[in-house]
């Protein structure tokens, strides 16, 4: 093409593209009656009607034609993301146009036009005003695919829907050079898309790209760790970053060129589903909602996401005074319909404490996330892990059944499921002394509409303590990243979704006492996570068959109380609910008087830190502990 022609019409497009949206209305305006008035004039030629031209009709056209065109949302699409449903619709709205024309005229008492003059006329004048687009759309792409100097060079992992419309975005804007889609289909080996050769993972060696863009929603962990693999060994340093979901880009959330480093979050790679707005509001709205072990990750992400949902009033429980500190100005900054929060510092363990919080609040609702987890150490201090974890439990289960709170969810673990850990016993025991008072409020006439139910879920991915921060570290220092055993599997979720599906798990307990299950896709394996984390910070795994890797993998075996893999339901048995990320299982209880009488016995000796005699009853208590 003659350079000063396409410089002519690059420089064109581009005062058109900056222009004001209003004023490049105007101008699709003007071409739009344009291509409908020579629509018009083209089908009386066509048909042999020229003859019969009437002014009066024709300037009545105009007129309705100009009056649609500027009231009839004709113009909202972006032209530049131009697709075949956008022409479907443009021509849907044409025909109308015509349609609309025609009853107008006949009204008016205008007959002279056949019926084959009103069909050809929204033909031409459909093929007509799509061929502008499409015009405008290709010139704008072909005149911004040349490469250009000093940006970077990418390649884009996937051919789907997100990938493609992302090429188009990054074409149009010219803000990255695309080297190449990489598919492994071998239907779409060198193939092109939008100008863009496909390539396989073998022909990558060959290419010169700084940058891997890749949706995590396209590929599972498993193919995504191989390509992660092979990647890296062809191209070591490469930065891979991740492309917007389309549901985000159409909720206004990201632009399909936000581009951002792979997240913890990604690693699952798994569709999060978005809450259901009817389990979310009606359980906290206008309420009073304590939540205990505040400051802790669960903790501190439940108070955030209760507060954005209305509560008459907040309260914070936590004993680590520096941690409430920093939750209490998380809170403060996100309180923006200015509820009132109250912060109190204190052990759940110290019922006279509770028993303050309970008298100068009142709550509706109780989340009960205080507790110890830390299997490896609580088997190191199980005097405190009995304290803290069962007898918090049983002092907010006796407060909340006196003061008649109307519901309590006690946030409960996988490691409760044939526990093998003191942290898993005193978890299970949290569980019976919950559901053993939701079978004393069906017993009680005055206690009945009293809730009190759980949920179980296992480890919260990014929570203090978890395996992802622990890794983190370990990269950061160099390696070596300590895995317990190769085969370790672990069920994973993000904090945000873990305390949104809590929430909602608080409306669907009906006071039965229910376990509720909270889906976490499929297990994974923590040597996987491990690999993966390694190669997403830039480096490579250091083993036998690469003796120049970065960081090794080093397998320390299993501590006392770990377990090879973790379950969720105890007898294999659960129920759909409302929600699909949500089932529901009625386990059995123990007798509400004959469970007391054993805790109180546990806490004489707890008393008098007789650490063999509380183990024995423990182990009465759960007879399926695997003790080692």
């Amino acid at each position: 093409m003659n350079r000063f022609l396409f410089l002519k019409i690059s420089y064109l497009l581009r005062y058109l593209l900056n222009l004001k949206i209003k004023h490049r209305k105007i101008y699709f305006i003007c071409s739009d009656l344009i291509l409908l008035t020579f629509s018009y004039i083209s089908s009386l030629w066509l048909l042999d009607l020229s003859y019969n031209i009437r002014y009066k009709y024709f300037l009545f056209f105009l007129f309705f034609t100009s009056i649609y065109l500027i009231f009839g949302n004709y113009y909202k699409h972006l032209t530049r993301y131009s697709s075949s449903v956008g022409f479907y619709k443009l021509a849907i709205k044409n025909t109308l146009l015509i349609i609309s024309i025609q009853i107008i005229f006949y009204l008016l008492g205008f007959y002279s036009y056949t019926f084959k003059f009103w069909l050809l006329l929204c033909f031409l004048s459909s093929s007509f005003t799509i061929a502008l687009r499409v015009l405008v759309r290709d010139l704008i792409t072909i005149f911004n695919i040349s490469p250009r100097n000093n940006v970077s060079k990418i390649a884009i992992y996937g051919t789907g829907q997100n990938e493609v419309l992302l090429s188009q975005q990054i074409l149009l804007t010219g803000s990255h050079n695309i080297v190449a889609f990489i598919d492994e289909n071998p239907e779409l080996e060198n193939r092109d898309i939008n100008g863009i050769k496909v390539k396989s993972l073998k022909q990558i060696s060959n290419l010169d790209f700084d940058q891997l863009l890749v949706s995590t929603l396209s590929i599972n962990s498993n193919q995504w760790l191989n390509i992660l693999k092979q990647i890296k060994i062809i191209k070591p340093r490469i930065r891979i970053l991740k492309i917007p979901s389309i549901n985000s880009i159409e909720d206004g959330k990201d632009k399909i060129d936000f581009l951002k480093p792979i997240s913890l979050e990604d690693l699952l790679f798994r569709k999060i589903v978005p809450p259901k707005e009817n389990l979310l509001g009606p359980g906290i709205k206008d309420k009073v909602a304590l939540v205990t072990g505040a400051a802790g990750s669960i903790g501190k992400e439940l108070s955030l996401q209760i507060l954005s949902l209305n509560p008459s009033k907040l309260v914070v429980v936590d004993f680590s005074e520096p941690n409430l500190f920093e939750l209490k100005n998380i809170l403060i900054k996100n309180n923006f319909q200015n509820k009132k929060i109250y912060c109190e510092l204190g052990s759940t363990s110290d019922y006279k404490f509770m028993q303050n919080i309970f008298t100068k609040h009142n709550p509706d609702i109780l989340f009960h996330a205080s507790a110890y987890k830390h299997v490896t150490l609580l088997e190191e201090n199980q005097i405190e892990a009995i304290k803290n974890n069962i007898k918090s439990t049983l002092n907010v289960c006796k407060l909340a059944y006196k003061f008649n709170t109307n519901k309590l969810i006690l946030i409960s673990s996988d490691k409760a499921v044939r526990p093998t850990s003191i942290m898993g016993v005193t978890k299970r025991i949290s569980e019976l002394i919950v559901s053993s008072y939701a079978q004393k409020c069906k017993n009680s006439i005055d206690k009945e509409k009293l809730v009190f139910s759980m949920v179980r879920f296992g480890n919260v991915l990014g929570s203090s303590g978890s395996v992802v921060p622990i890794f983190q570290k370990q990269i950061e220092d160099g390696g070596p990243v300590t895995v317990t055993d190769p085969s370790v599997t672990r069920y994973f979720m993000t904090l945000s979704e873990a305390a949104s599906l809590v929430i909602q798990s608080s409306v669907l307990a009906k006071g039965e006492g229910e376990v509720f299950l909270l889906d976490m896709g499929k297990p994974m394996q923590i040597k996987k996570l491990a690999e993966q984390m390694i190669l997403l910070n830039g480096l490579k795994i250091k083993n036998e068959e690469n003796l120049d890797g970065d960081i090794e993998i080093v397998y320390r075996g299993l501590g006392s109380g770990e377990k090879l893999y973790e379950e969720l339901l105890i007898d294999g048995k659960s129920q759909k609910t409302d929600h699909p990320l949500i089932f529901k299982a009625i386990e059995k209880s123990l007798d509400f008087d004959d469970l007391k009488g054993k805790l109180d016995n546990l806490f004489i000796h707890l008393k008098n830190n007789d650490n063999k005699k509380m183990i024995e009853i423990l182990c009465e208590i759960i007879p399926e502990w695997l003790r080692e």
